[in-house]
């Protein structure tokens, strides 16, 4: 008999369905960096470098329009040699224009592809530091979702920490 209740009480134990609670949330990451007054900063920055970039290529691309109509209204004026030398030395300025051009957005594509990483880096400690406190097991990103429940969606929330603790974000 002795044997048998602490064996019998094992037993129950062992064979007893485990409970335990894993709790699984999701977060729109777009819409954190988009919305978020430090990401919405990102954004207005880039978009400010942006358009002045823009400003810079239309100005360029005007100046060889103009150049080009100048040698075009010369055309019969001078000779064709000339001509040719300076059409290939307008063409040269162009190619020189396009090279820079496409450094221009290679720098911008990288600023904006660096600043982005650098923010969601700085998210990664709010959002472990939320899933310890509200014992959180799993955080998966929205878009890698098929359907979830609203509740579980805790996007508006995690905005609300990232603007109280990420005060300012500045483009490097």
């Amino acid at each position: 008999m002795r044997f048998f209740l602490p064996a019998f009480l094992f037993f129950i134990i062992i064979s007893s369905p485990v409970i335990s609670e894993q709790k699984i949330v999701f977060v729109d990451m777009d819409r954190l960096v988009s919305i978020s007054k430090p990401g919405s900063s990102i954004f207005k920055q880039l978009k400010d470098i942006n358009n002045t970039n823009l400003d810079y290529l239309k100005k360029e691309e005007k100046k060889f329009k103009e150049k080009e109509k100048k040698l075009i209204a010369q055309k019969n004026i001078i000779s064709d040699t000339d001509f040719k030398n300076k059409f290939s030395e307008l063409k040269s300025e162009v190619n020189i224009y396009n090279q820079n051009r496409k450094k221009m957005i290679e720098k911008f594509n990288k600023l904006k592809l660096e600043n982005t990483n650098n923010f969601l880096k700085l998210i990664n400690p709010i959002l472990t530091k939320y899933s310890t406190e509200n014992e959180i097991s799993i955080i998966l990103q929205k878009k890698n979702l098929i359907i979830g429940k609203t509740e579980l969606d805790i996007t508006d929330k995690i905005i609300m920490v990232i603007n109280k603790e990420i005060k300012e974000f500045k483009i490097k």
